[in-house]
């Protein structure tokens, strides 16, 4: 039986129900210990994730569809970072440090766009799209300069499907092997077809960890989401799976069929190719909404045809900004009024957790908590922290901030 077969999830509802109804938690599940709270107000504890976790985890940056012209390209900020990703002339996508080689200045300054090759406006050194120095102004005035030795310093770049991630550390297992068991849970995902539909913003007062542990429970959406969300789906009814390398998958039982109208977008029929099979969604996305999460900043809830991506980057120990790209299906229908409903039902409820966040580091940081409890349907946030220590290392962890180890029940086949 899969993770996410129907028989395994409806399994896990009819538990999570019987559970509500008799007032209990699973007696199985461990005893989560509290979380410090200062690690989501500590400067020093700021500075540990700067070091150790951005510059050590796949962080997912964009589609490859953003790419497809020879030249495109995007520059990004990523822990202080300035990066730059193109598509080569041998239509190979890299990443590189945005910095020139002759005087360390910015080199492409443009958010993004499609360019012939990349040119440092300050003294005009130019570097091919595959990121070697191609030109350099009065190359006699160097003595000795080696062009094939002062390329710009490269970052690593994986795909999983159309899905672009980047990594500073250069001894980080693979992307595939990172992702643990997300591949096999989005096999029926169409990956290599997904498009960017619309990308925006928002910054928020409180540490990135905050709005993390928000998309990563569903505790407080009968309450916060009584109007939208809670309208839809049955958040006490769900199906959590806590996966190795600090990822969480859950499916949350619907109020009624999540087909929106395309249910054809779900159903298997035995006269489908094996290219329309392949291109559907599993049958329990027609039930439940599923949700998963990505060490460390991504949370992807997948839907028919046209569906969210959310990152959550740091800003400062205080602040931070959420970054949503909806992203769309080559297959998907052309519905123009649905995809703008979408898009306007989930700006309502993601600006009802961005002020119920509002102000939130203001009121962790002045000593009005010291530690945090979760209860047992928070347990992803644990997961997440748990694996955010075994990043930084507990012996870079000061005493008193780091989560307590406890052997956590993660899914298996």
């Amino acid at each position: 039986m899969t993770l996410e077969s129907p028989e395994r999830i409806q399994s896990m509802w009819e538990a999570a129900s019987a559970q509500m109804r008799e007032r209990r938690r699973p007696d199985d599940f461990p005893a989560l210990p509290d979380i410090p709270a200062a690690r989501y107000t500590s400067e020093f504890f700021y500075e540990l994730e700067k070091k150790h976790l951005w510059s050590k985890t796949w962080l997912f940056v964009g589609l490859a569809h953003e790419f497809d012209e020879t030249g495109s390209y995007r520059t990004y900020t990523l822990n202080d970072t300035p990066v730059v990703i193109v598509r080569g002339r041998d239509k190979n996508l890299r990443a590189f440090h945005n910095v020139c080689q002759h005087r360390g200045s910015l080199l492409m300054k443009d958010e993004g766009g499609v360019a012939k090759n990349m040119r440092c406006l300050y003294h005009c050194w130019t570097y091919d799209l595959e990121g070697q120095l191609a030109f350099v102004p009065d190359e006699h005035y160097f003595s000795d300069l080696d062009k094939a030795s002062r390329g710009l310093n490269q970052i690593r770049l994986e795909q999983f499907g159309s899905l672009v991630f980047i990594n500073f550390d250069e001894d980080a297992p693979p992307l595939i092997q990172y992702l643990a068991d997300i591949p096999s849970l989005w096999s029926d995902i169409p990956l290599d077809d997904l498009r960017l539909f619309e990308r925006f913003d928002f910054e928020v007062d409180c540490n990135w960890k905050c709005l993390q542990d928000n998309f990563a429970e569903n505790y407080h959406a009968k309450y916060v989401h009584e109007h939208t969300i809670d309208k839809v789906i049955d958040s006490k009814t769900s199906a959590l799976q806590m996966l190795q390398g600090g990822h969480n998958a859950i499916v949350i039982k619907s109020r009624g069929t999540l087909t929106s109208g395309m249910g054809a977008a779900f159903f298997k029929s035995e006269d489908d190719t094996p290219e329309e099979q392949a291109s559907k969604l599993a049958e329990i996305s027609r039930s439940g909404q599923r949700n998963y999460n990505v060490f460390p900043n991504a949370t992807f809830p997948i839907a028919e045809y046209l569906f969210p991506i959310v990152l959550v980057w740091p800003i400062n120990a205080g602040r931070s900004r959420v970054e949503v790209s909806f992203v769309k299906t080559g297959s998907g229908p052309d519905n123009e009024k649905l995809d703008r409903d979408t898009l306007t039902f989930f700006k309502s409820f993601i600006g009802e957790d961005l002020d119920a966040l509002s102000g939130m580091h203001k009121a962790l940081a002045h000593g009005g908590i010291t530690s945090i409890p979760l209860c047992w349907s928070e347990q992803f946030i644990y997961n997440h922290e748990q694996h955010i220590d075994e990043v930084i290392g507990s012996e870079n962890i000061p005493q008193g901030m780091a989560v307590v180890k406890v052997d956590l029940p993660y899914a298996q086949n």
